[in-house]
């Protein structure tokens, strides 16, 4: 705890004096706190959590255009000051990340990479100008290392070291008419902004000459931070990412450099500290298939390092991330429960992590195994009394209501427990994901016969907000959840409410399931303008599968218009999407639609077309093969089928749909 409040004193001084603008002071303070750290003399110097953007502004909401106003500020005011540098510099290399992010599943666009180089040159030019200033600068090498790593050296920074001067950026690269240019620099426009476009002439004098021949980028910041600070743990961590998987590198390479005499001057607890991260980042990957050299080489790795003292944060969090393997790998729970035993073990404050928790809801409560080591009971106990985890709070919650998995029945602690893990939810990083958690968590105990456990989850966590939650309630209510759920708690109003509720909340499978309701009048009579609308909203948001269900219940329910749009737009639209799921079923709808003459003329050889292309799509579509039958098992039929081909003169209704 002291070390916390000395840590928590310096980043308040640090933040103040930069709030009030006390630059100078601010830089001599600064100065002070590195010489300890940078001789590795003061083991309790906070002076690398200090250098962060992130931990200085974080004391106060402030915009990135006001945070890039005060550093630039900093250096105008001190030119000589090797921290502005080295900060304008981070923030720059930041803004890069920012810009170069895509949400999952979408490619970096073109304009975005070229925000983050405009971005990266500025981070270069400020940690440049920074090791010019200082003549140890450890931060400004380190974060060198990394920018190299995630985006590469910028083209004009490779001509300095191989002794030419580089040409303006205009010169280099003729886009600055381009749609791609326009949209980069907007990235920094919106930072307040413009691209640098001319470039030093010569490198800082401590970086001329000082790389060797053929020598990479990342090898190179290594080296120069390492000759600066020896044995500098954070700068070889880094170095280390970028050998790993997710950087093209691999597994087997990372744990090579360890080994290697570049670590050599680093001590033991150092190393295994590296050792550590590496098999985290392996058992966190793909698992290695069990009976596999691999697999037997990381339990070798787990266990050796396991005999060797660690912190216990660090043991803690390598037992969190084995279990589940171990259990895979020797084909039995009992395994990885054994070491989830291990790590309550560790310390009376010790609490596996997500996937854990997970893990142990599944294999005692789902699969009901016999749990003779108490690990859900004294987990739940823990989380009761630290609540740490919104999953294992909210299920020691469900526990304490009804005195369940060896916890004594306390229902004023339970709804306590449950205000706590909602909490935790909605401050977490991703409140969705710990949701979806939660009602796995609640199935389990419902597999477990705790059914009035599992409603209890639903009910208090949708009570407060959940989305996810009040969704679940809809099926619960209506006996759609588990077939164990007691007739007292079905209730088809309540159903209706819940989805409603969830829908309202922006859940868009929750749109779906209300419109799907109202249209069939679930505790209330059928409402097909609304229905309709819900199933507009979930087509809005994303939710393709309801293009269909509209379709068909305006051809079931709707006016005579919505049946003609139904027809010659909703269903097309499904047919021309090759990738929808409900495509066969859309074809047939639409030759029902032909058949009987709903928003359309009646013509039984459309009708017999699409009949046939959901077949193609769909052999086994036995709907679609009775209509095909009934009208081609005739002679009477197959020649009403030839009136109507002449009807339309052999026109090919499918042509537009076929892909």
């Amino acid at each position: 705890m002291p070390q916390a409040d000395h840590q928590y004193d310096d980043l308040a001084k640090a933040r103040t004096l930069l709030a009030t603008r006390r630059f100078i002071k601010l830089d001599e303070w600064l100065m002070l706190q590195m010489r300890g750290w940078q001789y590795q003399t003061d083991a309790n110097s906070q002076y690398g959590y200090v250098m962060n953007v992130s931990s200085l502004f974080g004391g106060v909401e402030l915009s990135q255009i006001k945070r890039l106003e005060i550093l630039n500020d900093w250096a105008q005011q001190c030119p000589e000051s090797y921290h502005a540098q080295v900060l304008l510099g981070m923030f720059w290399h930041e803004q890069a990340w920012y810009i170069r992010s895509a949400p999952a599943g979408q490619e970096v666009e073109d304009h975005q990479w070229l925000g983050a180089q405009l971005c990266c040159d500025y981070a270069v030019l400020a940690f440049l100008q920074a090791i010019a200033l200082h003549p140890r600068p450890t931060h400004a090498y380190r974060h060198m290392m990394n920018l190299s790593g995630g985006f590469g050296e910028p083209y004009w920074l490779r001509a300095l070291f191989a002794g030419e001067i580089p040409k303006p950026l205009s010169e280099q690269f003729d886009i600055q008419n381009s749609e791609v240019w326009h949209q980069g620099v907007a990235h920094l426009q919106a930072l307040g902004a413009e691209a640098a476009l001319y470039w030093p002439q010569q490198l800082p004098k401590v970086l001329i000459n000082s790389r060797r021949d053929g020598e990479e980028a990342l090898d190179y910041w290594l080296r120069m931070a390492m000759s600066v600070r020896h044995s500098d743990v954070g700068t070889l961590e880094s170095y280390l990412v970028f050998h790993s998987p997710q950087w093209g590198g691999s597994h087997a390479q990372v744990e090579q450099i360890i080994e290697s005499a570049l670590c050599s001057e680093f001590d033991e607890r150092d190393r295994n500290q590296f050792r550590a991260n590496a098999l985290l980042d392996a058992l966190a990957g793909d698992v290695a298939e069990r009976d596999t050299p691999r697999a037997t080489a990381l339990q070798q790795r787990l266990a050796a390092l396991l005999s060797q003292p660690l912190p216990w944060e660090t043991r803690i969090a390598l037992l969190d991330a084995a279990g589940t393997c171990v259990a895979y790998w020797h084909d039995d729970d009992d395994a990885g429960l054994a070491v989830y035993d291990d790590l309550l073990n560790v310390s009376p404050q010790a609490l596996p992590g997500r996937y854990a928790t997970l893990f142990i809801s599944r294999v005692i409560l789902a699969n009901g195994h016999d749990d003779q080591r108490n690990v859900l009971g004294r987990m739940l106990a823990r989380a009761a009394s630290t609540t740490q985890s919104a999953l294992q709070t909210a299920l020691a919650a469900c526990a304490c209501q009804f005195g369940l998995y060896g916890l004594p029945q306390n229902e004023e602690l339970a709804h306590t427990l449950m205000d706590h893990a909602w909490v935790l939810t909605i401050n977490g990083a991703d409140p969705a994901e710990t949701e979806k958690d939660l009602v796995t968590i609640a199935h389990d105990m419902a597999i477990h016969e705790d059914i009035e456990a599992a409603h209890f989850m639903l009910l208090q966590m949708a009570h407060r907000g959940s989305a996810w939650h009040s969704y679940e309630l809809f099926f619960f209510h209506r006996d759609a959840w588990h077939e164990d759920v007691p007739q007292a708690l079905q209730d088809p109003q309540a159903a209706l409410q819940w989805v409603g509720h969830a829908a309202n909340s922006g859940h868009v499978p929750a749109m779906f399931a209300y419109a799907n309701a109202l249209r069939e009048g679930v505790s209330a009579p059928a409402d097909y303008p609304l229905a309709m609308e819900w199933y507009r909203r979930a087509i809005d948001n994303g939710y393709l599968t309801a293009r269909y269900w509209r379709a068909t219940c305006a051809l079931e329910e709707g006016p005579e218009e919505e049946k003609r749009l139904a027809v010659a737009e909703w269903l097309p639209e499904i047919l021309q999407d090759s990738a929808s799921d409900t495509r066969a079923e859309a074809a047939y709808s639409l030759g029902m639609a032909w058949l009987m003459g709903l928003g359309t003329e009646k013509n039984r050889y459309h009708a017999h077309q699409l009949f046939s292309f959901a077949l193609e799509m769909n052999p086994q579509f036995d709907a679609a093969q009775r209509a095909v039958s009934e009208l081609t098992g005739s002679l009477r039929s197959r020649m009403a089928l030839w009136q109507d081909k002449r009807k339309v003169n052999g026109e090919d209704l499918l042509a537009a749909y076929r892909v």
